[in-house]
């Protein structure tokens, strides 16, 4: 294939890869994220949210708590970093942490009534994103998308990087 004829095949507003990017995962996956990030922002940003804050009360949402470490490992965010914004999050009265009961040298972390209240409306929000980016694929090619992704990121979980755990 010539390169015009490639560069014609390309659909509009798309330019063409540089050979180099072609095939490598890592280019792929970060531009997604980016994309789909940039698209999160638009409607956290008049939350004065960031998305690795978003990212941390869909955690803790789920969870209703948890330590720093564990935030640290269900987040894939270093763990000075999550206890930095835990602590943005906790200045704004959107998080609490509280010695847990059972051992008291760790601490859990969880969203306050506030933290529900700002956290609760931006799911659908962050569904949507999602669902647009996902609409040119078929159910099954989303659940084959979910699976191999996992499968990756399983085996990429490895003690090589202490703040993720492998047994996820």
């Amino acid at each position: 294939m010539s390169r015009n004829h490639a560069a014609a095949a390309e659909p509009e507003g798309r330019t063409q890869e540089p050979r180099s990017m072609r095939g490598y995962l890592p280019h792929y996956l970060s531009r997604l994220m980016n994309i789909l990030n940039l698209r999160l922002l638009e409607h956290l940003r008049p939350l004065d949210l960031t998305v690795q804050q978003f990212r941390i009360m869909q955690m803790l949402d789920a969870r209703k708590s948890a330590s720093v470490g564990e935030i640290s490992r269900d987040t894939v965010i270093e763990q000075s970093v999550v206890s930095r914004i835990v602590g943005q999050l906790e200045n704004r009265g959107y998080a609490s942490r509280a010695k847990r009961a059972d051992n008291a040298r760790i601490v859990d972390v969880r969203l306050t009534h506030e933290g529900q209240k700002i956290y609760g409306g931006i799911p659908p929000l962050s569904m949507a994103i999602v669902d647009d980016a996902t609409g040119v694929l078929s159910t099954a090619e989303k659940v084959l998308l979910e699976e191999f992704l996992e499968r990756i990121f399983d085996h990429l979980a490895t003690p090589r990087y202490p703040w993720l755990d492998s047994k996820r």
